[in-house]
């Protein structure tokens, strides 16, 4: 008889105030991050992804985004740096 010897549903990373990160690295020119969805993911990744998407390109918030209350530094990664 088989059995899983190990199992993994993926990386779940956090950042310290537990915030998913979208935006452009200050320190290094280029680099965007999205990261820090862990325990989110699922449930926003739609909405983040789009809100990614704004960012890149530098287009507006999506409407409905916004309307939920998140803006650009509410996850910045220049927040976490200290």
């Amino acid at each position: 008889m088989h059995h899983v010897a190990r199992k993994w549903a993926g990386l779940r990373s956090f950042v310290p105030d537990r915030t998913p990160v979208a935006g452009f690295d200050p320190r290094a020119e280029g680099f965007f991050w999205l990261a820090g969805q862990g325990g989110y993911g699922i449930q926003t990744a739609p909405a983040l992804a789009r809100l990614a998407a704004a960012l890149v390109l530098g287009e507006p918030v999506p409407a409905d985004v916004a309307a939920e209350g998140v803006s650009p530094p509410d996850v910045s990664p220049a927040r976490l740096a200290g």
